[in-house]
């Protein structure tokens, strides 16, 4: 199984023009593609629908969108009629297998002075594959302040325990709700006559996390290196799948400035694809598509045999 993601920066590529195009031949071989700033309805991207618009150029894939930024881009036409739009970015799941559920969750901001800050945020899906269910979130942290991401960090580490502590998006029938609730419980048919949506131990955490591997963020998410071991000794952890690989390209840069003076002035890496430390053993490959210039990030790649 092939896993991507790509901030794509919504479409602008290093030639400066925005063009979908680019973005989709970059990730077409991939099974489940996580995308950050992707947006809809914005002048600079000529009005367009882009999580629709991907999702025609990748017609074999099932999708989901999670807006963390929404406002009007709604118009008044003759007579007083409302074409309602909203100007929206965000975060994208894709999948060639059904996207049984998905869950939303804004991250903490704080305000900014003299810079611009939105909101970012977290889709959390389950997929499940032909070989198991899988945890799917894909991330975008802040790029605003050290600050800010810790406390994303934090909240990012609570939500997904409260998920693995809750199960499902739409929990089985409780036998502690009486006779009664069970049966309106079924009644309302909250699993539309589909088998219930599994609870997968496997978690993948794939995004643009705005942080290089030597920061306290990185350290706060994936808990202190064993001397010994590195990360991912304790059980429910998670480790850098880049760290685990048993094949790594030579570039692990994922961030080019662009324009060049942007700063830091240099390549990072801050796109990452976290696994659950029990995933770890899976990961066969990992590489950066350093051809890819349909964004100033470039596609981060793992490769996984889930049957081992």
């Amino acid at each position: 199984m092939k896993v991507v993601t790509y901030n794509i920066r919504f479409g602008l590529g290093l030639d400066h023009k925005v063009d979908l195009r680019l973005i989709t031949k970059a990730i077409r071989d991939a099974d489940i593609i996580a995308l950050q700033e992707v947006e809809r309805f914005w002048l600079r991207s000529e009005m367009t629908d882009q999580p629709e618009q991907i999702g025609e150029l990748l017609p074999g894939y099932f999708w989901t969108y999670f807006p963390t930024l929404d406002l009007n881009a709604g118009t008044v036409h003759h007579g007083g009629k409302v074409r309602n739009r909203r100007r929206q970015f965000g975060v994208m799941v894709l999948s060639k297998w059904p996207i049984l559920s998905s869950r939303s969750l804004l991250l903490p901001q704080i305000p900014t002075f003299s810079i611009t800050g939105i909101p970012t945020g977290v889709l959390e899906c389950v997929i499940e594959t032909p070989d198991t269910s899988l945890r799917v979130y894909c991330i975008h942290l802040s790029s605003t302040s050290v600050t800010e991401r810790l406390a994303q960090v934090e909240a990012l580490t609570k939500m997904h325990k409260m998920i693995e502590y809750c199960g499902r998006a739409v929990t089985p029938d409780s036998p502690h709700g009486g006779l009664g609730e069970a049966e309106n419980s079924t009644l309302m048919d909250w699993n539309n006559e589909e088998k219930p949506i599994p609870v997968p131990d496997h978690t993948l955490l794939l995004g643009d996390f705005n942080f290089t591997d030597n920061s306290t963020e990185y350290i706060r998410l994936l808990g202190e290196p064993d001397p010994a071991y590195g990360y991912g000794v304790n059980q429910g952890s998670f480790v850098d799948s880049w760290l685990v690989a048993e094949q790594s390209s030579k570039d692990s840069l994922t961030w080019w400035p662009d324009p060049p003076g942007h700063k830091p002035g240099r390549p990072l890496r801050i796109d990452y694809c976290f696994v659950n430390t029990e995933l770890a053993s899976s990961i066969l490959r990992a590489w950066v598509d350093v051809d890819a210039d349909g964004s100033d990030h470039r596609p981060y790649w793992l490769e996984l045999d889930l049957e081992k």
